[in-house]
C-alpha cells in the first residue's frame, strides 16, 4: 500500500466515527436529578465516584471525544473558590484557557491542553424540585476533531439543567 493510501485510509477511519453521531438527543438521570442534550449513539457508562460519560464510538479511549455529567446536592458551595481552584488547575498544569466566564450561578472555562486536546468545564448551581444541585459538565475532543465535534457538541452546555 502506497504512503498516500495509508493516510486516506487513516483519515476515513477518523472521519467514520464522528459521522456516525447524528445530533443531539434529550437525556435526563434520576439519580443524579439532570438532564441535558448529549450526541445520539455515544454509548455511556457510570463513572467511578458517581456521573455518567458518554464516549464516542470507534476511537481509542485516550483520543475519543467525551461528554462527561455529575451531579451532587449543593449545600451553599463557593463557586467562587471553585473557579479559581480549577482555572489555577489549568494554569499551572499548562493549559491555555481561551475563555472563562462566571457568574452568580456558576462558571464555564474553556481551555486547550499541551497534547491539543480541547476541553469545557461548566459547573452550575441548579434549584431542582428536590433541592439545589451543583451540576458539572466536562466535554472534551482533540485537536483534529474540532470542525466536527464543536459543531456537534456547542448546545450541550446551554441544555444542561434540572431533570
Amino acid at each position: 500500500m502506497r504512503r498516500f493510501d495509508l493516510i486516506l485510509a487513516a483519515a476515513l477511519a477518523l472521519a467514520a466515527p464522528m459521522a456516525q453521531a447524528e445530533g443531539l438527543v434529550a437525556w435526563s438521570n434520576d439519580s443524579l436529578g439532570i438532564a441535558a442534550q448529549v450526541p445520539q449513539d455515544w454509548p455511556s457508562a457510570q463513572m467511578y465516584g458517581g456521573g455518567v460519560l458518554f464516549t464516542a464510538p470507534g476511537f481509542d479511549a485516550h483520543v475519543a471525544p467525551h461528554v462527561a455529567l455529575r451531579a451532587h446536592p449543593d449545600s451553599g458551595s463557593d463557586l467562587g473558590a471553585m473557579h479559581d481552584q480549577m482555572l489555577r488547575s489549568l494554569l499551572m498544569d499548562g493549559d491555555q484557557v481561551t475563555t472563562d466566564q462566571q457568574d452568580k450561578t456558576g462558571f464555564e472555562i474553556a481551555s486547550t491542553t499541551g497534547l491539543g486536546k480541547h476541553e469545557l468545564r461548566k459547573t452550575m448551581r441548579l434549584n431542582c424540585k428536590g433541592g439545589p444541585v451543583l451540576a458539572e459538565l466536562r466535554i472534551d475532543y482533540m485537536q483534529a476533531q474540532a470542525d466536527e465535534m464543536a459543531s456537534l457538541l456547542a448546545d450541550v452546555p446551554a441544555s444542561l439543567g434540572c431533570k
